[in-house]
């Protein structure tokens, strides 16, 4: 070192600041990741009709989705109707306790009623006794 040089400190750089930060934001992602649930979607778009309704089901039940063109999704496969009489029976025989066995159904609020009426005449003909129709709630007017 010479004579009458001075010692240059090093200035706290600003990134340093940030790095505690960037290490909470990463945690908190990793614990989102592996904390949050995805279930999966519909395999057809349906907006469900309006209800003011305030019963849940407590079990999962399979699901029949039905779009406004009459696609039909069941169990996340989409069919036609002469296959979905099939399938439906073959889920309830295979159901162990065929009195909790219950199907929801989500059909989109522009399905014409006629479509509704066929299929759940289906549903109707596979002998299930526990079928419900998905809804939206109503938006509360105070």
């Amino acid at each position: 070192m010479k004579v009458g040089q001075s010692i240059q400190h090093k200035k706290p750089s600003q990134d340093d600041n940030l790095i505690p930060l960037i290490n909470i934001v990463f945690l908190m992602l990793i614990f989102f990741m592996v904390a949050g649930h995805i279930s999966p979607s519909d395999p057809l778009k349906v907006q469900p009709p309006i209800s003011s309704s305030e019963t849940h089901e407590n079990e999962q039940p399979l699901v029949l989705v039905v779009s406004t063109d009459g696609q039909i999704a069941f169990d996340q496969v989409i069919l036609t109707k002469q296959e979905l009489a099939a399938q439906i029976t073959s889920k309830f025989e295979a159901a162990e306790d065929k009195n909790s066995f219950n199907l929801l159904v989500k059909v989109d609020a522009n399905l014409a009623v006629e479509e509704l009426q066929s299929i759940l005449q289906i549903i109707k003909k596979t002998g299930l006794k526990r079928v419900a129709l998905a809804t939206q709630k109503t938006a509360e007017t105070s």
